[in-house]
């Protein structure tokens, strides 16, 4: 019994047959204690976002009293100045100039136009500019004088100025100059490169003057 024992521990001598034994209470103990850390990083995560909120809120400021009924927005988005465009994006580009809808009221950015419109249209961006999700009553002489309004402004072209709702006029300023720059650059190599072609043109009236056969192509 004793020899068979020993040939089952094998040549190192160490007895593997048993079974490997696990402290549940220590294990559950550190499982509780991550799901803790966890939950505190959630809950202040949650509360800096929320205090920033706060911060951005006019009402909390004590700057005005009372927030007023939802308006409509009296400008004209647009949404696709940007498409087909390249930009260069780093680790030190502001955020307000990094691809995607920036949002100076709010300071965030929205990666795609869906999320932008949703962003806009919500409660806590609506209540940063001091405004409720509560919609006015119209009443038939608000209704006449809208169509009024409308009817005007069907004759009228669109505004030049119109552009995203918290982008940065002068970042779209720089950003169509640069393109302006790099057209530029382009044509004048292209010039230069026609004018060098020009130069080494040789007559073929000259090259027989001179004594040249010509420069033509060998090809048949």
């Amino acid at each position: 019994m004793a020899d068979r024992q020993l040939a089952k521990k094998g040549k190192s001598g160490v007895d593997n047959t048993f079974r490997r034994t696990w402290d549940k209470e220590d294990f559950a103990e550190k499982a509780a204690k991550r799901e803790k850390e966890e939950k505190d990083v959630e809950e202040s995560a949650l509360d800096a976002k929320k205090r920033r909120r706060l911060e951005r809120d006019p009402l909390h400021q004590g700057l005005i009293v009372e927030r007023a009924k939802l308006k409509p927005r009296g400008y004209q988005l647009d949404l696709s100045s940007r498409l087909g465009k390249t930009q260069v994006v780093t680790n030190s580009t502001p955020l307000n100039q990094q691809a995607g809808y920036y949002c100076n009221v709010c300071e965030c950015i929205l990666r795609d136009s869906q999320s932008y419109l949703d962003h806009i249209n919500g409660k806590y961006h609506n209540r940063a500019l001091g405004m409720s999700m509560t919609v006015e009553k119209s009443t038939a002489d608000d209704v006449r004088k809208k169509f009024e309004e409308l009817k005007k402004d069907k004759d009228q072209p669109m505004p030049v100025d119109s552009v995203l709702d918290g982008f940065d006029r002068k970042v779209l300023e720089a950003q169509e100059e640069e393109e302006r720059e790099r057209q530029q650059k382009k044509d004048r190599k292209r010039d230069r490169r026609r004018d060098e072609e020009e130069e080494y043109e040789v007559d073929d009236d000259m090259a027989l003057a001179l004594g040249f056969g010509g420069f033509g192509s060998s090809k048949r």
